[in-house]
């Protein structure tokens, strides 16, 4: 008996597992977050808004990359053009990516920094903590919704 498997499904494999690696690993941060918020250490708290900080450069990003490559290489290679719900997940995905790039990533910069000139307690720290886990849920909840639409490919 031999294997054998095609491109497209190399393509997809690839693209499912950095999706995974991204929503599974934004869902962690979350239940963390909730976990360490609950707890109410300052401290905790922003330590953990480092951690967040270092993966979403060296994970996040490099799995939102792939995923959007091996996504048009899948679409290109199953010939199957744009339809809806490829364009709604692309928009979603880039949607993503830039809040990412340009808002989740600079802010848990410089909330590092903030913590190591004032300190963990800070309430301006505190405040700017939560808010970005805020935003950093609407994004899990977009994402999820992206998840739903490639898998139901409503309007096909």
């Amino acid at each position: 008996m031999t294997l054998a498997v095609s491109t497209y499904q190399w393509y997809l494999m690839v693209h499912i597992l950095m999706a995974v690696v991204w929503v599974g690993g934004a869902h962690m941060i979350q239940l963390f977050a909730t976990r360490i918020l609950k707890g109410g250490d300052p401290v905790r708290l922003a330590a953990f808004a480092k951690d967040v900080a270092w993966i979403g450069p060296r994970i996040f990003a490099p799995a939102t990359l792939l995923v959007l490559v091996f996504g048009f290489l899948l679409v290109e290679e199953a010939d199957i053009g744009y339809p809806f719900w490829v364009v709604f997940g692309l928009v979603i995905l880039l949607l993503s990516f830039f809040v990412g790039a340009f808002f989740l990533g600079p802010e848990s910069g410089r909330i590092g920094k903030l913590v190591d000139e004032r300190g963990a307690s800070d309430p301006d720290v505190q405040r700017r903590i939560r808010r970005i886990i805020v935003y950093a849920r609407f994004e899990l909840l977009l994402l999820v919704l992206v998840v739903v639409d490639m898998v139901i490919k409503p309007f096909d």
